[in-house]
């Protein structure tokens, strides 16, 4: 017997007993006959092993530890694809905030650059009549070179914080889908 004709029929005893939960079962056989299929294992041959529909939906009733180890296993295959989703949202969003912060960081120090290079210039071309206008030069330089150390200091933050924020990320994404889960 094939794995669909065997979940078909399985599928369809199962559904004549309400006391039975009939996915969470159908998920488990099919999880077991893909991984007998996948260490090298004949179908067929696994299925017949398995015994008849009518052997299981007997183990099923009489066996009430079955059916937990059979929940725990699905929770596990959930678990699992659960935390790959989660890593590859959290590698998804902390790029599109990475790559946001390096634009902004990029925009200041340009910024930064662009002011000091203007007060530069300014103190070249133009003598300024008293004190004051020095000193109004020298403070947008000081501005400039605020923005230039700034754009620097976020991009040198990111990279210095970036295992913390991605487990952060990892951690909330988490909690989220387990909340949603409940």
């Amino acid at each position: 017997m094939k794995r669909r004709e065997f979940l078909r029929n399985l599928k369809t005893e199962l559904k004549k007993r309400r006391d039975i939960e009939v996915e969470e079962v159908l998920f488990y056989y099919d999880e077991l006959i893909q991984d007998a299929i996948d260490s090298g294992e004949t179908e067929e041959i696994f299925i017949a092993n398995l015994g008849s529909v009518e052997d299981i939906l007997r183990r099923l009733v009489d066996e009430e530890e079955f059916i937990i180890s059979v929940k725990k296993k699905n929770d596990k295959v959930v678990r699992e694809v659960l935390d790959k989703t989660v890593k590859i949202i959290g590698y998804f969003v902390y790029g599109i905030v990475a790559f946001t912060l390096v634009v902004v960081s990029f925009s200041v120090f340009m910024s930064g650059l662009g002011v000091v290079g203007l007060a530069i210039f300014r103190l070249i071309t133009t003598t300024p009549v008293d004190s004051y206008g020095y000193f109004a030069i020298l403070g947008i330089a000081l501005i400039g070179l605020s923005l230039l150390v700034l754009g620097i200091a976020v991009v040198k933050w990111l990279f210095n914080n970036l295992t913390a924020s991605l487990l952060v990320i990892f951690r909330n994404i988490n909690n989220f889908f387990n909340r949603k889960g409940k």
